[in-house]
């Protein structure tokens, strides 16, 4: 198969500035070119990267783009821009995957052959626009149901095909190895909840002892999607009476270094409250994958892969004070380390149903199945 991947207008590959979706892509474009497809990425031009070069069989085409700007509206025109030179410099293709907002509408059907829109954001009522797509990625059930609730006549064009996890972080998951410590990884971001985990944490030590401690990595600038400096002192004043046993790391872009991450620390909460923000959880996959015992939120999102007490702990974001029940759901898991083992080891036989080479495989069988109804099943 011909097998065209046109990224957003804002984050680069390789993934230098972060970008969770750019990630998957572009570990799944690799899968794909070592199954014999012929693979094209498309994505902005960015600092010293060439305009095209081959990489791990992935043809990579970079085009003229633009940083993220405040203004909503000023994103949607630059999205635009920069979707019709996409739609321009794109190759012959029998599928074009994408996930950009206006590419479904402008993209020349001769060219892209099936159009294959990744969802991997809660729908916000704009799939009737979409009449030109031919199938709907969603990476989880609720996005999936909320498609089609949104766009009932559609709903036989929605398939749920998870996002990925690259092999890498499936090397380290020895307990033997972990710290004392709690981690949170991804924007620092209101929705995420952080402001909860540091109150929760602070909570807990004065009864469990200097030992633990908290490491927040990602990015707070505005156009790596985090809220800017002013919430970042925000949370710094918050954990102050921690002190050194709470470090704010900054945004971990290089896929080796932030493993590590996973692989030393113990305990992986990720707090969001986003409840139409979040559409699947990479990052809690991810630390189940790299041995960490985790926390979620009580969002739906993240059904599609946790058992609550199985494969580790819900907390419910939704109470008056969440804190508390997070509070909770840490002193569970610090004074029980047989509790913690058991739902670290499950975790990690959870997230082996998420590896690469099991997505890939997913994704090119239902792109065989567009391309000839026939194999659908």
């Amino acid at each position: 198969m011909r097998i065209t991947i046109i990224l957003g207008p804002f984050y680069p590959v390789p993934t230098v500035l972060g970008g969770a979706v750019e990630k998957v892509h572009l570990t799944l474009a690799a899968e794909y070119a070592r199954a014999g497809h012929h693979v094209t990425m498309i994505s902005r031009r960015f600092d010293a990267f060439p305009a095209e070069e081959t990489i791990a069989g992935v043809h990579h085409m970079r085009i003229a783009s633009y940083d993220r700007r405040p203004s909503l509206g000023v994103n949607l025109f630059l999205s635009f821009l920069y979707a019709l030179r996409a739609a321009r410099a794109m190759p012959i293709s029998d599928i074009t995957v994408t996930n950009s907002t206006f590419l479904p509408l402008i993209l020349p059907k001769r060219k892209a052959g099936k159009i294959y829109d990744h969802v991997a954001r809660y729908p916000k009522g704009q799939f009737f626009l979409y009449r030109r797509a031919d199938r709907f990625q969603a990476v989880s059930t609720v996005v999936a149901d909320a498609i089609r609730i949104q766009t009932p006549g559609r709903a036989a064009d929605v398939v749920v095909i998870a996002n990925p996890i690259s092999e890498k972080y499936f090397s380290s998951t020895s307990r033997e190895a972990k710290a004392p410590t709690v981690l949170f990884v991804g924007r620092l971001a209101r929705e995420k909840g952080v402001g909860n985990l540091i109150r929760a944490f602070s909570n807990l030590m004065s009864e469990s002892g200097p030992d633990w401690k908290l490491r927040i990595v990602g990015p707070h600038a505005f156009e790596q999607g985090g809220d800017g400096a002013p919430f970042l002192n925000e949370l710094k004043e918050l954990a102050a009476p921690l002190g050194s046993r709470c470090e704010f790391v900054g945004p971990i872009f290089d896929e080796d270094r932030l493993i590590r991450e996973y692989a030393s620390a113990s305990i992986f909460v990720y707090p969001s409250v986003a409840e139409r923000g979040e559409a699947f959880g990479l990052a809690p996959l991810e630390a189940m994958a790299a041995g960490c015992t985790t926390v979620v939120s009580d969002l739906r999102c993240f059904d599609d892969f946790v058992v609550d007490g199985e494969n580790a702990l819900k907390f419910d974001h939704r109470r008056p004070e969440p804190q508390k029940q997070l509070e909770a759901a840490l002193a569970r898991l610090i004074n029980d380390q047989r509790l913690a083992g058991r739902l670290a080891v499950a975790g990690t036989a959870t997230a082996q149903k998420f590896r690469t080479s099991v997505i890939a495989g997913k994704m090119l069988g239902d792109f065989q199945a567009l391309l000839d109804p026939r194999m659908a099943a």
